[in-house]
């Protein structure tokens, strides 16, 4: 089992060379292994994780190490399905990096940061675990986006086109991919809030909200729906936007590895 993850980070970091290899040695002839690397990578953690859950009669969710592992999986598969819908192959040098190093965290995690257990509770945070993986896939691809918007705009105000291998997209497609993934990213995570709130209220007798550990958690909620609420309200766009939204991501990946305030 551990063979088969072992497979999958081998082929990222593969991905991953050859993303950055097109990027900064302009070698074209590199773009599309990246993708190809990456989906034979994912096909070696499905395995994994299919194994893994076979082995334990359902989903692999023993504990963070497991819910990390396939939020990974669900970023990778957000990467290859953007790619194949919009060519944009510079988005290989933002997530896939962003995988590697919540692979590796997650290795150094100890094994009872999340313990589910028994019917009812199980249910419940199973469910709460599944959205919270679709919210934050879902964001990768907003982050991603924010980040190529900020880079587009800082060299198309130094007038100078950017010198990469890879094409950058436009800014208008970059505000309008990044602004897709947020309204579905959005509700998934308030959903996983209030999914939480309810386990902590039923099965261990405190608020959730009130952990120190979930204000990161609320600050990225809080922020993506400012983001949200302004864009709608009065068509925010831009520089600020995309910094607020790296910031909202960086917040959501911090309580994803269990970082304590």
């Amino acid at each position: 089992m551990l063979l088969l993850l072992r497979i999958a980070v081998g082929f990222y970091v593969l991905a991953a060379g050859c993303a950055f290899a097109a990027l900064a040695l302009n070698l074209r002839r590199l773009v599309l292994w990246a993708p190809i690397l990456a989906t034979v990578g994912l096909l070696a953690h499905v395995a994994h994780l299919t194994v893994e859950g076979t082995h334990l009669g359902g989903l692999p969710l023993r504990d963070y190490r497991d819910v990390l592992s396939l939020l990974c999986a669900a970023a990778i598969l957000v990467y290859l399905v953007s790619f194949a819908r919009m060519r944009l192959e510079v988005l290989g040098v933002i997530i896939l990096p962003v995988v590697l190093i919540l692979i590796f965290i997650s290795n150094l995690l100890p094994n009872d940061v999340l313990p589910v257990s028994r019917d009812l509770e199980k249910v419940l945070m199973n469910f709460h675990i599944f959205v919270a993986v679709l919210g934050a896939a879902a964001l990768f691809l907003t982050f991603a986006a924010s980040v190529l918007y900020l880079v587009q705009e800082y060299h198309l105000k130094e007038k100078r086109p950017a010198r990469f291998g890879l094409k950058l997209p436009s800014l208008e497609r970059c505000d309008s991919m990044g602004n897709l993934s947020l309204m579905w990213g959005f509700p998934l995570l308030t959903l996983t809030i209030v999914t939480g709130g309810i386990w902590s209220a039923n099965f261990r007798s405190r608020y959730w909200l009130w952990e120190g550990k979930e204000t990161f958690a609320l600050l990225a909620w809080m922020i993506l729906g400012i983001i949200i609420t302004a864009r709608l309200l009065r068509g925010y766009r831009g520089r600020k936007a995309a910094y607020l939204t790296i910031i909202a991501f960086t917040a959501l990946i911090l309580r994803m590895i269990g970082v304590v305030l």
